[in-house]
Formats: C-alpha cells, sequence, structure tokens
C-alpha cells in the first residue's frame, strides 16, 4: 500500500487513541449529562471506540477489497 494509507490509518488510530486518553478524558470527565443512561464519560469511551471500529473496518476494506482471503 502507499504511503498515505498508512499515514492516515496511522492518524486515525492515534487520534482515537488520544480522545480516550489525556486530553480527551478531560473534556468528557462528567458524570452530568447522562447520555442513554451512562454517565458522559462512558458514553465519550463508547462513542471513541466506535469510531475507531468502524475507522479500522474502512481501512481494511480498503486494503483487502473486502472479500475473504483463505
Amino acid at each position: 500500500m502507499n504511503k498515505t494509507y498508512h499515514l492516515l490509518t496511522g492518524l486515525h488510530f492515534a487520534v482515537c487513541t488520544l480522545a480516550m486518553i489525556w486530553p480527551g478524558a478531560l473534556i468528557a470527565n462528567r458524570i452530568e449529562p447522562t447520555v442513554l443512561g451512562l454517565p458522559f464519560l462512558f458514553f465519550w469511551y463508547i462513542l471513541w471506540m466506535l469510531v475507531l471500529f468502524v475507522g479500522m473496518w474502512i481501512a481494511f476494506v480498503v486494503r483487502h477489497g473486502g472479500g475473504r482471503h483463505e
């Protein structure tokens, strides 16, 4: 794959990771408001895990074409 693909994948992973630790957790470190019955910090973590999953899934599809490999 080309260098841009690796750069974008690494940047996406780094942004999602930083959003879940410092400084991202400082922004969301609150009990109120609750979202879907969860304190905001828990919702923040779940949101970023979903963003990370979707981004890595897109990177997989781009790299491997989405087909099954045996």
